[in-house]
């Protein structure tokens, strides 16, 4: 049986998804072939990288 999830995303995975519907792709199949195809331990690894650089980011605006 499929589950469905209520998500929010980025802006930026927004207009990625957005792309894909104009190129005729289904969103859910999209994300669970992402997800399937990543792994979670891929995707923890990506957050937490994005969570680091966003924490640097914010570092270096502080600074100035």
């Amino acid at each position: 049986m499929a589950n469905q999830y209520s998500i929010t995303v980025s802006n930026g995975a927004d207009a990625v998804l957005k792309d894909l519907k104009s190129r005729g792709m289904k969103m859910s199949q999209c994300i669970d072939a992402a997800i399937m195809t990543l792994g979670a331990d891929a995707l923890v690894r990506l957050v937490t990288t994005q969570k680091l650089i966003t924490a640097m980011m914010q570092d270096e605006d502080d600074d100035e």
